[in-house]
């Protein structure tokens, strides 16, 4: 194929195209990976639990950090025959430290358990030491909350909450990820109860939002409550809109660009290469054909880019995995997968700048300048 050959032959000239749409595609990678970590530091124990949507406090508007949820509101939920599963979770963002090891302190984000109450709602999977016994100051943590504090099961700790210290044993380590940007803590609902509010009375919050596994509940009007999808209520949590609003545009520009600087690229190599183009034409050759020339020119030399920056670009977030202080960058295959296929869509974008020179190249022009 002639389109092949001259990549062959100029092989420096389309090295050097192939390296540019490397790290633009590498650029456009890491931008698309921070979108993804930022999410996981927002909310992905959100993701970790069961359910399929989560009821709020009416006047919360959404918000977790306002939502309160008494026993009323989890008894409604319950009587709703179209529910089939409730499961209260509380929400308190703690300070918490290393009692014998003089660890220094640390957010991170409380979560409750009911451990009265069986529930077919998924909970954290525990992957080390045991559950946690009811009415106990005992807690589990997270992989990432033990990795970055460098607590193991065993120790105690201490959480600060209104003035004061509450020691705590970890007995367990879970698979639970991140919420509200700070690693996950799970205790039981009493002990949560006891935290947050002090004293339990009869009017005590149970929960500040209650995970449901229901069908169509969309149509569920509940006094006093708010039910919404999970990945409504991920979109709600304080700072992630803003935050993928951000990224958006941050991966929008980058494909912009990348279409720009192909088709820039293209476009002169078209020009350079007008006369020849011109006697080709006057031999036969059509507009159609030689555009399809430049196209295939095109999607190799992105494939090329794209094959040298996905390695390139997990590589790196491996390496910044084993930093001591997070970064957020992390990779889905659906992150390769998508931006590959729209970087090669917007090259062939790009390209189209060349298609429109080659189509209006003359070959009687061309031929005179050959002279």
């Amino acid at each position: 194929m002639l389109a092949l050959k001259e990549l062959m032959r100029r092989r420096l000239q389309f090295s050097l195209i192939a390296l540019v749409i490397t790290l633009i595609a590498y650029l456009i990678l890491m931008i698309n990976g921070l979108g993804v970590g930022l999410n996981q530091l927002a909310g992905s124990a959100l993701w970790k639990l069961g359910g399929n949507a989560i009821a709020y406090a009416e006047e919360a508007e959404l918000s977790i950090i306002r939502s309160e949820l008494g026993i009323e509101a989890l008894s409604a939920l319950k009587n709703q025959p179209a529910i089939d599963h409730v499961a209260a979770l509380g929400y308190l963002a703690v300070n918490i430290g290393g009692e014998a090891k003089g660890t220094d302190l640390r957010s991170a984000a409380l979560l409750s358990l009911n451990l009265d109450e069986q529930t077919n709602i998924e909970m954290p999977k525990i992957i080390a030491g045991r559950m946690l016994q009811s009415g106990s100051p005992e807690i589990l943590a997270s992989t990432e909350f033990l990795k970055d504090s460098g607590l193991s099961i065993g120790d105690e700790v201490l959480i600060q909450i209104r003035l004061g210290e509450w020691p705590f044993t970890i007995v367990g380590e879970v698979e639970a990820g991140m919420f509200f940007f700070q690693p996950t803590i799970f205790t039981d609902q009493l002990i949560w109860q006891e935290l947050k509010y002090g004293e339990r009375v009869e009017t005590t919050p149970i929960a500040s939002v209650v995970l449901l596994s229901a069908e169509n509940f969309e149509k569920l009007e509940i006094e006093g409550v708010d039910i919404v999808s999970k990945k409504e209520a991920f979109a709600n949590i304080e700072g992630v809109a803003g935050q993928q609003s951000t990224v958006a545009a941050l991966r929008v520009f980058g494909y912009l660009i990348g279409a720009l600087v192909v088709g820039a690229f293209f476009y002169v190599l078209t020009l350079q290469k007008e006369a020849q183009l011109g006697v080709l034409k006057a031999i036969g050759a059509s507009s159609t054909y030689l555009f399809f020339q430049v196209m295939t020119q095109t999607i190799v030399i992105s494939l090329i880019g794209i094959a040298v920056s996905v390695p390139l670009a997990w590589g790196t977030a491996e390496g910044l995995s084993k930093l001591p202080t997070r970064v957020p960058v992390a990779f889905e295959v659906e992150t390769f997968v998508t931006t590959s296929i729209v970087l090669v869509v917007m090259g062939i974008i790009g390209s189209l700048l060349s298609g429109s020179r080659i189509a209006r190249v003359d070959p009687i022009i061309a031929l005179g300048q050959q002279q």
